[in-house]
């Protein structure tokens, strides 16, 4: 088995805790290690317990071991509340400045700062240098990471990082196999989601901010002009989902996001979408609780609530990826789908996905991955009218597609309705015309399903012939498949959650004998919804604490049920 190392560092929120973590899991993926990080923190300005937990292994992965190698603490509760995750041979480095009466390596973080004429913040370099020393790590490669990853005071974080890399010795070695592995890049969950929506062709993004969905609003409002598209954060969550099938009437493709409590605020807009037919996009990222809850951490709750949300009935397309790669490609797809289907598209994230950091593999240049889901319906989006002809918004079509021309289309009269309407777009209550439209968008909703049949929206991993399957969704994928290979179990995940792929599922399903159901959740939604394709899990594994099972913590549960 090859390398698989775990690091924790841990202080008070305001302390670079994060970007700490960050630079970190960079050093080893630029040994050329695959990456995982989580941030863990409270919903809290300043102040707190934060810590950012790094595992890297030469095998892919996206979860959480029980047991860390390096403990590095900025203070003594890092130290208390970690030190039951240390092993015989871990390795404790501390700032002996604000930490007292503890084994491991001493680092005087607080007295080199002063001395050095930094600031308090900077602890952290002075840690991290000593955290390079003590894995093995070549002066000349310490510098060069320090040097990219700080941009800001950068000589000053350079000097008081190799201050704290010459006060502590060599205690392990982790080698770099970046020449055989190649070097890897690491990206979170909201950053990949912002990169897929911009592949896709985003024109601009709408968002009030809201955790964990906030992240996309920063990353793409600091690259605007590099994309070359219009972020915008408006007043509220209503505002925004408007201003987004604003921009889609006018022909602009558009997303928003947020979490619950403001998707709740949305689902106005959601049901204009569905009764207009405007394309829209919604990134719906979960986490803990009903109401404001615990914001910055995690749960799978909301999949029902994203499947029936919105009032009436009309066609819509939910999405669940499980890391950054499937958030990117994912994205892509709900954007496609959402234009070619003039729908609105649901890519349903969890804080673990937000907020987590993924090794990452596309190659953006080419995409070849993503080229073979893309197109999966011909675009109904026309630009021209010829003169003459009589365009209708809602024109009937065997698939239940009408051809869009954008507002400002020439030669169009273009009437975009939210009320029940003709062909033309004006308004009317004829009982046959209500007819009408529903059985539209119902033969939509088939067309959709028709298309989503040429692409796989299920994904299976662990050992293929197995009679057991483990089932789950969204960020639980990477642990169970994990843990599934280790008990040789079958892994099936599906992807799209609405319309859900069930032929595809029970294709998956076929030979299996015992059905065991992972969730981040108390009530078991994806359970139900298999529950009526007469689909029943044997044992349910249900966790609702907020942070994720590790794959020791997940291991035991399946010995339990097993």
């Amino acid at each position: 088995m090859g390398l698989d190392f775990s690091v924790i560092i841990g202080g008070k929120a305001g302390e670079g805790i994060s970007s700490a973590g960050l630079t970190i899991a960079r050093i080893f993926s630029r040994l050329g290690y695959y990456v995982y990080m989580d941030f863990d923190h409270p919903s809290l300005i300043k102040g707190g317990h934060n810590f950012s937990v790094i595992r890297a292994s030469e095998e892919k992965t996206g979860s959480l071991r029980e047991g860390i190698d390096i403990l590095i603490a900025l203070d003594k509760n890092t130290v208390n509340i970690h030190k039951k995750r240390l092993k015989p041979e871990s390795t404790l480095i501390f700032d002996s400045d604000s930490v007292k009466k503890v084994s491991g390596t001493p680092v005087p973080a607080k007295q080199i700062v002063i001395d050095s004429g930094g600031i308090p913040v900077m602890i952290n370099s002075c840690l991290l240098g000593a955290f390079c020393r003590t894995i093995g790590l070549e002066r000349g490669f310490t510098r060069s990471v320090i040097r990219d990853e700080m941009p800001v005071k950068t000589e000053k974080n350079l000097e008081i990082a190799m201050k704290g890399y010459d006060y502590v010795s060599e205690l392990c070695n982790i080698p770099d196999i970046s020449e055989a592995a190649g070097r890897k890049k690491i990206l979170s969950g909201n950053e990949a989601v912002a990169l897929g929506l911009v592949y896709a062709g985003l024109d601009a993004y709408i968002s009030y901010p809201m955790s964990p969905a906030s992240g996309i609003l920063h990353f793409l409002a600091g690259n605007s002009d590099s994309f070359g598209i219009k972020v915008i954060h408006p007043e509220g969550e209503i505002a925004a989902v408007l201003m987004a099938e604003g921009f889609a009437c006018a022909g602009r493709k558009a997303a928003t996001g947020t979490s619950g409590g403001g998707f709740c605020l949305m689902t106005e807009g959601l049901s204009y979408a569905g009764i207009a037919e405007i394309p829209l996009v919604i990134v719906l990222a979960q986490r803990q609780s009903p109401g404001t809850g615990a914001p910055t951490y995690n749960a799978q709750s909301d999949l029902l609530f994203a499947s029936y949300a919105g009032h009436g009935e009309f066609p819509r397309f939910i999405a669940a990826p499980a890391n950054s790669m499937q958030a990117f490609s994912w994205s892509v797809i709900a954007m496609d789908i959402a234009w070619d289907f003039q729908i609105p598209s649901i890519i349903l994230m969890d804080r673990t996905v937000c907020e987590g950091i993924y090794t990452f593999e596309c190659d953006l240049s080419s995409a070849g991955e993503i080229s073979e889901n893309r197109n999966i319906s011909e675009s109904s989006v026309i630009h021209s009218v010829p003169k003459g002809e009589k365009y209708e918004r809602y024109a009937d079509s065997e698939d239940g597609v009408s051809p869009f021309a954008p507002l400002g289309t020439k030669n169009a009269v273009v009437k975009i309705n939210g009320k029940t309407h003709f062909r033309s777009g004006i308004s009317t209550g004829d009982p046959e015309m209500l007819q009408w439209l529903a059985d539209k968008r119902e033969k939509k909703e088939n067309s959709l399903k028709s298309a989503l049949d040429k692409i796989k929206c299920v994904h299976a991993g662990g050992t293929s012939d197995s009679e057991t399957a483990l089932i789950c969704w969204g960020s639980l994928s990477m642990l169970c498949e994990e843990v599934a290979e280790k008990f040789s179990l079958k892994l099936i995940q599906p992807v799209v959650m609405v319309p859900f792929p069930e032929k595809e599922m029970k294709k998956e399903l076929s030979g299996i004998k015992r059905i065991i159901i992972a969730e981040d959740n108390s009530t078991g939604q994806l359970s139900l919804i298999l529950k009526g394709m007469g689909i029943h899990a044997d044992k349910q594994i249900l966790s609702y604490k907020g942070r994720q099972m590790t794959v020791e913590e997940l291991s035991s549960k399946i010995s339990e049920v097993l």
